[in-house]
């Protein structure tokens, strides 16, 4: 049987996932790009990059798309490209090369909250629900037509950090479960509509503005809360940093 050709742009703990399940799989052969940082390792994922080492998986390890990704990957003629959670754009050129296309997995249901940070905005907006798609790139960002949504409850005091690790075991997961799919090229895509929304960015760090209602003040500390730098005020010449805020009785 002829194996399906693959290349996988990830990084982080869904690029562990996704390769650790992949590598046990005979019909595809597998290339793998992908970025460690050192923030991966204050946050405890697992390496993208140690799991193709550990399975003998082919992998470059890249923090940009060099011409040594390029030719790797072209030399790789992929049928699918998928990228998941790889913090660099790909160009349009390694897009449009595999005959099944190339396609992303994002943490937001599009066409709203679209962009590089989406899932504290949920937090931060009230929402209910967040959502995970799987989407075809384009020369847009988060804008291809979408092959699959999932929707799922949002609970009610998660964390920023948190809420970001389950956006990671649920999108690996819909990968995995769909990975088949892809690659017999049996998902429609579906054009989005609408204006959509984008989050690009959020601060880094966060004073706690008092003048703020309890409601926003508890959901920015949420957002910002460990292992990320927790949401801080000053009280008697000293620094306090707020990992959670309850609710006066």
């Amino acid at each position: 049987v002829q194996r399906k050709r693959l290349v996988l742009f990830t990084s982080q703990e869904i690029g562990f996932k996704l390769v650790e399940s992949w590598a046990a799989r005979t019909d595809i052969d597998l290339l793998v790009i992908a970025e460690r940082t050192r923030r991966d390792d204050v946050y405890g994922y697992r390496s993208a990059l140690q799991a193709a080492a550990d399975y003998g998986v082919k992998c470059i390890k890249a923090s940009k798309i060099s011409d040594q990704v390029k030719t790797a990957v072209i030399t790789h003629n992929p049928e699918l490209i998928i990228s998941a959670y790889f913090p660099h754009i790909i160009p349009i050129d390694l897009i449009e090369l595999p005959t099944l296309g190339s396609v992303n997995i994002h943490p937001g249901l599009l066409p709203f909250y679209r962009g590089k940070f989406p899932t504290p905005w949920y937090i931060l907006n009230g929402s209910p629900t967040f959502g995970i798609a799987i989407h075809r790139l384009d020369s847009g960002v988060d804008t291809g037509d979408v092959l699959l949504q999932a929707e799922y409850q949002l609970p009610g005091d998660i964390t920023g950090h948190a809420l970001y690790r389950l956006t990671m075991d649920l999108g690996a997961s819909l990968l995995i479960e769909n990975l088949d799919n892809l690659l017999a090229g049996t998902l429609e895509g579906k054009r989005q509509t609408g204006i959509g929304s984008y989050f690009n960015s959020i601060e880094p760090r966060w004073q706690i503005d008092w003048n703020l209602s309890l409601t926003a003040i508890e959901r920015r500390v949420r957002v910002h809360a460990k292992p990320f730098l927790p949401a801080y005020t000053f009280a008697f010449n000293r620094i306090i940093f707020v990992n959670r805020v309850l609710p006066t009785l």
